[in-house]
């Protein structure tokens, strides 16, 4: 394994395993909490989330200049195309064009967070962690 993927492995498996362990749990189990239990569950996954979050946010914080741009373009892109993507959503709904889950959403955000790092990596030819 190379030495970048082995950092960014080393600095991100646990608190990465951790939230998908709570959010397989929070999806399993919350439906059948009472209404204090559904808060402290989600309070602890966001919790989870916030970490892998401050995990990653510190392994940029690492980076070289390229690849904190590349991050950054691709971040920057991400979040452009997924407010407009969400706010058409929210319209089309809005307008009753189309019935929209709101679980629809954190998809189309992640979706175009992923489809903008491989437009930013095929733009730079930069493919390391």
């Amino acid at each position: 394994m190379n030495r970048l993927l082995r950092r960014y492995a080393s600095r991100l498996w646990l608190p990465t395993t951790v939230m998908l362990v709570v959010a397989v749990l929070f999806l399993r189990y919350a439906r059948q909490l009472p209404p204090g239990g559904k808060l402290i569950a989600v309070a602890v996954l966001m919790a989870s989330y916030a970490w892998t979050g401050w995990a990653e946010f510190r392994h940029m914080q690492l980076m070289d200049e390229m690849r904190r741009r590349l991050e950054m373009e691709a971040m920057v892109l991400a979040f452009i195309a997924g407010t407009g993507l969400v706010l058409a959503m929210f319209f089309l709904h809005s307008l009753r064009l189309v019935v929209m889950p709101f679980a629809a959403a954190p998809m189309a955000l992640f979706g175009c967070y992923v489809l903008a790092q491989l437009w930013a990596r095929l733009r730079y030819r930069y493919w390391s962690l």
